[in-house]
């Protein structure tokens, strides 16, 4: 009779369990931490650990009270217990539209450019326009935009008196740019009657992304729609604000 040996596999299998709840936990926290409907990040409409908080705060008649005060005191940047009026920042986001403006207007340029202002090293910039990204033969190509891309120069902070200055900095001893500001974008402001994107979905011509209207097209303009070179507009019909 051959000889009978015994391999005992109880380390390797101890191992592989420790692993596979080291993996199971980690898909729990992730699970918590990240599933939203609305994102589509999970297809089931069950609230996870933290909407399920934020929803009993929100619902509380103890502090929603209190939650919505926060909230109009962030709104009107009143200090809470009657404190006095907080100054805005001049790097604060609450009103980015305002603060390109003002800085557009001290360096001589139109607000009202379709362009995107940056600063980069305390040296304004229009930032360079977006380009043609690839087209797959049906909805022609968005826009592709290089963030920071340095356009053309329009002044800088100037560190010796601390204002902005128009131009390009001629060095010391009385123009030399302050680069303690960190970078930062202002877009400019999104024209009436248009979507963020030309074409913001592959149905934008057919649904409006905004309202959820739907447009009626027959399938031979869908088909036209669809082998014609150019981009089809979206779906908007937005009267202009009185």
């Amino acid at each position: 009779m051959a000889d009978f040996n015994h391999v005992d596999y109880t380390d390797e299998l101890n191992r592989i369990i420790t692993a596979l709840t080291g993996i199971r936990d980690d898909v729990r926290m992730l699970r918590t931490l990240q599933e939203d409907p609305e994102s589509g990040i999970a297809t089931s409409n069950v609230l996870n650990d933290f909407q399920r908080a934020l929803l009993a705060v929100t619902m509380s008649s103890a502090v929603g009270n209190t939650a919505a005060a926060v909230a109009g005191a962030i709104d009107s940047g009143l200090a809470p217990n009657g404190g006095g009026i907080a100054a805005p920042s001049g790097d604060s986001n609450g009103n980015l539209t305002a603060e390109r403006t003002s800085i557009l207007t001290t360096l001589g340029q139109d607000p009202a450019a379709q362009k995107i202002l940056i600063r980069v090293s305390g040296q304004y910039y229009w930032e360079v326009a977006g380009v043609a990204g690839p087209d797959d033969g049906l909805r022609g190509s968005n826009t592709i935009v290089t963030p920071f891309a340095l356009g053309e120069q329009l002044g800088f902070d100037n560190e010796v008196d601390g204002v902005i200055t128009p131009g390009a900095p001629a060095g010391a001893p009385t123009q030399i740019p302050n680069p303690s500001k960190p970078s930062k974008r202002w877009p400019f402001a999104r024209p009436e009657g248009s979507t963020a994107s030309k074409l913001a979905n592959p149905n934008a011509d057919l649904i409006d992304p905004a309202t959820g209207q739907v447009v009626a097209r027959s399938a031979t303009d869908q088909i036209a729609a669809n082998r014609s070179s150019s981009t089809s507009p979206p779906a908007t019909d937005y009267l202009p604000l009185p």
